[in-house]
């Protein structure tokens, strides 16, 4: 058995490998809501023997401990010091699972206590699970620990890769922790798994001469950090709080309007996963619009401080309950509920409701042209802004957003623009909460380009 259970959202990846005879099985880079597994476990009758950390992951929280609380073993690479009972195990050790054999390798570069996987079991395919040493078309970012131990970081993951991954046959199957959209690695392709010969001969990485132009060019390709990474490394290495998450994760309570209103009041931030024009037309005071899809934990994660009480404004309970796992992956344990009845019912109950007016591209260029008092702010990354921008725009990008509001609070109407529409309207509700005149400018520089 083999299974591959991926979270859009995060672009993370844990798998599930099990044996037909025994029923022994083994989970892989788990994530918190580990009734993901069990459920597999419980329809095949399978006992999850090992909960393998291919390292300390930075950008989700891990299920290893949730899996330990119902008999799993942990395993986690040398110096991996978790503050939980686990099994350091060493460089080439064997784990049995029945009949399959687990050879742990020790590949340091991503993090110092790294190990990748060699899972062989009769009659499949040998498999490769290198968690954030190698990518598809890419590799792990070896910076994630600061930038006093990124170049040495990048000398061991040359050698983890060159001296240990690569020494493998062509045709071995690999299979990442991460797919396309992780920050956990530069330009990885949207492929589910690979192989050690396609790396080979077509990662970009893997295709430089020498050690030192390995290491430049690693260094000199560094995605975004999103501050929330340096928390989920602590709570890993700590250990969770065990939340019994073995049959099901409990969704958010629904809250009455009038006590979401209270709790608001209260210093409880609500979450309006509405779309950005019915946020724009109305939403709680002090709401922060992060529209509902894969990536509520993820921008939540960038944005909302830890350990804030959160209300979810969704559009029905199933929403409230998809946030609510997605928060929980990034660490957002104190979700109260979500609003019964919707923005309706916090209206009907007196809640305090601002507005965010709304443009799209074309009246913000007829704005610009007329010389309106305006200031306009890209939120996109840097990155973003420097592949071309409008002219008249300054770029903030949105993750320093809250700590940079102050500097926009007094002066003109601060418009706000991304690619696509998305971060502007989270940003704009940002500006909102800190007592700035936002406008959201609803199609961004992508429909910007497009305009005669």
């Amino acid at each position: 058995m083999f299974e591959r259970l991926s979270d859009e959202g995060l672009a993370q990846t844990s798998y599930l490998v099990a044996c037909p005879r025994t029923r022994a099985a083994i989970v892989i880079d788990p994530r918190r809501d580990v009734d993901a597994y069990t459920s597999i476990a419980a329809r095949h009758g399978l006992t999850l023997a090992y909960a393998i950390e291919t390292h300390i992951h930075a950008d989700f929280v891990s299920g290893a401990r949730e899996l330990a609380a119902i008999g799993a073993r942990v395993v986690a690479g040398p110096g991996a010091a978790l503050r939980f009972p686990f099994h350091e195990a060493g460089h080439r050790e064997t784990l049995q699972a029945g009949d399959i054999s687990i050879e742990v390798l020790h590949t340091p570069g991503h993090t110092p206590e790294h190990i990748s996987l060699i899972v062989r079991q009769p009659d499949n395919p040998v498999r490769l699970f290198t968690g954030d040493t190698l990518f598809v078309g890419a590799v792990g970012r070896p910076d994630l620990l600061g930038a006093n131990l990124a170049r040495g970081l990048a000398e061991q993951l040359y050698d983890s890769l060159f001296n240990t991954l690569l020494t493998f046959a062509d045709d071995v199957e690999v299979y990442p922790g991460h797919g396309a959209g992780s920050l956990c690695g530069a330009g990885i392709g949207t492929a589910e798994h690979t192989t050690i010969g396609q790396e080979h001969r077509f990662n970009p990485l893997l295709q430089e001469t020498s050690k030192s132009s390995f290491i430049e060019a690693v260094l000199g390709d560094l995605p975004d950090t999103p501050p929330y990474f340096p928390r989920m490394k602590q709570i890993n290495r700590d250990g969770p709080i065990v939340r019994g998450f073995v049959r099901a994760v409990p969704p958010p309570a629904p809250l009455a309007a009038a006590n979401a209103t209270a709790l608001a009041d209260d210093g409880a931030l609500v979450i309006d996963m509405r779309s950005a024009p019915a946020f724009a037309a109305g939403h709680p005071s002090g709401a922060m619009n992060i529209g509902f899809g894969p990536r509520v934990g993820y921008w939540a994660g960038w944005l909302v401080p830890p350990a804030t009480p959160l209300i979810l404004l969704a559009s029905d309970a199933v929403q409230a309950e998809q946030a609510n796992r997605q928060l929980l992956r990034t660490g957002f344990d104190d979700v109260v509920g979500h609003v019964h009845g919707g923005f309706e019912a916090w209206q009907s109950a007196g809640g305090r409701v601002s507005h965010v007016e709304i443009i799209d591209a074309r009246e913000l260029r007829d704005r610009l042209q007329r010389r309106e008092r305006l200031t306009l702010v890209d939120v996109r990354t840097p990155a973003e802004w420097r592949s071309g921008h409008i002219n008249e725009a300054v770029n903030i990008p949105i993750s320093e957003l809250p700590k940079r509001a102050v500097e926009l609070r007094g002066q003109d109407p601060v418009a706000t623009v991304c690619e696509t529409g998305f971060r502007s309207s989270l940003a704009s509700s940002l500006l909102v909460r800190a007592g700035v005149h936002a406008i959201n400018v609803s199609d961004g520089t992508a429909a910007y380009r497009l305009l005669d």
